[in-house]
């Protein structure tokens, strides 16, 4: 019988992408509301913010790698099992909204959906390693019993 929990590698791939993903987003954030820097003709954009969406975009393709490998054993094996469905089923929603409203900010012309897309894809994004960490531990519970 296979088991739910993910492999040691498995799972810290998963942590460390996610980790960095959220940062990087949460970093961009800061510094492209909050932060402006002198340029040769007023304030302008911190230099960081191109570097910090260049990482967050190739940790984004990874955890789409990562959410994709976790589909044929962990998440049919928990269904099948109904464990811990409920915050399944939001980490599953959450990551296809995740990365709809990614794919529509990077190539979506129109500024006002953008403007909607970024707020639900920012608000989602910083709740999301909550919502992991809720999962993992009613997953752990759910072992002992």
């Amino acid at each position: 019988m296979m088991p739910i929990k993910l492999g040691r590698y498995h799972a810290q791939f998963l942590y460390v992408v996610g980790g960095i993903l959220t940062l990087s987003g949460g970093f961009w954030l800061y510094l492209h509301y909050f932060i402006r820097v002198e340029g040769e003709f007023g304030p302008i954009h911190h230099p960081l913010e191109r570097v910090l969406l260049s990482i967050h975009g190739i940790c984004a393709a990874f955890m789409m790698i990562g959410f994709g490998s976790v589909l044929p054993g962990h998440v049919s094996r928990a269904w099948s099992m109904r464990r811990n469905l409920w915050t399944g089923i939001f980490m599953f929603a959450t990551m296809v909204v995740l990365s709809a409203s990614g794919y529509f900010l990077y190539y979506l012309g129109n500024e006002s959906i953008r403007s909607v897309t970024g707020i639900v894809h920012w608000v989602i994004g910083l709740a999301l390693p909550i919502m992991a960490v809720v999962h993992v531990q009613r997953g752990l519970k759910s072992r002992k019993k």
